[in-house]
């Protein structure tokens, strides 16, 4: 059997402040930065989505110094508005924490960004040779969403239309629901990633999805539950069978 190549892209793991933030004039004390940090971060994706069976492509630093799933250009991300574009400004509940001007931003996409998408770019260029399966991995907390309210599911789906397969959702939606959770397709989130090398083009045998947990499932005052090992498992177990699907 042909075995689909999945990537696991994991841009939102890290809460690692790298010394050009550290040093960097914050409007903000230690604390609240901490706090905004551990906020935002998809804490403990990496774990729970880690296998040594598949590629996986991290960022090495915190979103909150570079967020590398947002469009470098803010006309084109609609974060942007919130202080939230690739370089945040903002906090998640709207309080200016760092001035930034160009050369900043430059340094920033330079050390942080650019590299991650060059890696990406690598990883998905053999599209001849096996179909690829990019899954965008993240986790939500209901604390942080934006112009969205109530009714979250356990997992969030995220898709884009233009490179997903209709099995491969209804695999997804079947194979969590069967596991006692309660999903939603782009709901409270919207899309998966698409690497630069593959945008906007017309591209048969790549596939992205966007697999988004609710943090209420594994942790606890941003510390494991009990439960995260138990849905580590569940989500080993999904993507072994994605590498399988037709």
């Amino acid at each position: 059997m042909v075995k689909n190549k999945i990537i696991l892209f994991l841009p939102h793991s890290s809460i690692k402040l790298p010394h050009i933030f550290k040093k960097h004039e914050k409007l903000l004390s230690d604390r609240e930065i901490r706090f905004f940090n551990m906020s935002m971060t998809d804490l403990y994706t990496d774990k729970l989505f880690s296998s040594y069976r598949f590629c996986n492509i991290k960022s090495k630093v915190s979103r909150i110094v570079c967020d590398c799933e947002k469009f470098i250009d803010d006309s084109k991300e609609c974060m942007s508005k919130f202080g939230l574009g690739v370089v945040y400004t903002k906090t998640h509940q709207g309080k200016k924490f760092i001035n930034i001007d160009e050369k900043y931003k430059n340094k920033i996409l330079n050390k942080f960004y650019f590299p991650v998408h060059k890696k990406l770019d690598k990883k998905t260029k053999n599209l001849n040779k096996k179909t690829i399966i990019l899954v965008d991995c993240h986790s939500f907390s209901k604390d942080i969403v934006l112009d969205q309210k109530g009714d979250f599911p356990d997992i969030c789906i995220g898709i884009n239309e233009k490179y997903i397969d209709k099995n491969i959702i209804d695999f997804t939606t079947t194979y969590f629901q069967t596991k006692g959770y309660k999903t939603r397709i782009n709901y409270p989130y919207v899309g998966a990633m698409i690497p630069d090398n593959i945008y906007d083009k017309n591209i048969k045998n790549f596939y992205t999805i966007m697999i988004e947990i609710n943090r209420d499932l594994y942790l606890k005052n941003f510390k494991k539950n009990f439960d995260f090992y138990k849905l580590k498992k569940i989500i080993y177990n999904y993507l072994k069978k994605l590498r399988k699907i037709n």
